[in-house]
């Protein structure tokens, strides 16, 4: 892998076991980037909230903490972050955007799924603060769902054509396809007569 992948990247590691924080910041550092180790959720914040920062790599448990809060000081300041755990099945509906590299994990793995949060949209990463999803049209969502199904296969024809690890990526990818499958379903069934007609149904009590 080419020693430089990502040089002069800026890229805080948010992990509260020792060892595994060396091991980490070293592969970083080996591979080109600047790394800014943090141990526990205040740490981390203010770090945040004092470095310029290209992206983040966050452990779901820090201590007794979780790290939610370092996810929305990293979104406050549009700083795409994969998470880097060995509970992946606990990470918050909200950030399901964001990579998880489930411990243990390769190198490549690790740099690959870092490689593509570096290089992917913003917006295809970050939830949105903006708009309040209960009043977002569902087609719209569907159509920026496409979109970001669109961008990311390509992002990941990119990485694959530089020789890195799209494993995560590709992972990522089959769980936002069958998510917009999941929404047309329910568009299809919204629009279906069958619902549409209020004879339909009983009352229920």
């Amino acid at each position: 892998m080419d020693v430089s992948a990502l040089a002069h990247e800026r890229l805080l590691v948010v992990e509260d076991e020792p060892l595994i924080a060396r091991e980490i910041e070293a592969l970083l550092e080996d591979e080109g980037a600047t790394v800014f180790p943090a141990f526990s959720v205040s740490h981390a914040i203010r770090l945040i909230d004092a470095s310029p920062l290209s992206a983040g790599v966050v452990d779901i448990r820090l201590g007794k903490d979780t790290a939610e809060p370092v996810c929305e000081a990293l979104a406050r300041q549009q700083v795409p972050f994969v998470f880097f755990t060995g509970q992946a099945e606990a990470v918050w509906k909200r950030w399901a955007a964001s990579p998880v590299v489930s411990k243990p994990a390769t190198a490549a793995a690790i740099v690959g799924a870092i490689k593509y949060t570096l290089a992917a949209d913003k917006h295809d990463l970050l939830p949105s603060t903006a708009a309040d999803p209960t009043i977002v049209d569902l087609d719209q969502r569907i159509a920026d769902g496409e979109g970001r199904v669109a961008r990311i296969n390509r992002l990941i024809m990119q990485l694959q054509n530089d020789h890195f690890d799209t494993s995560v990526a590709e992972k990522l990818l089959l769980t936002m396809s069958a998510s917009i499958e999941l929404m047309l379903s329910h568009r299809r069934l919204l629009a279906s007569p069958r619902w549409r007609t209020p004879t339909t149904f009983g009352t229920r009590r």
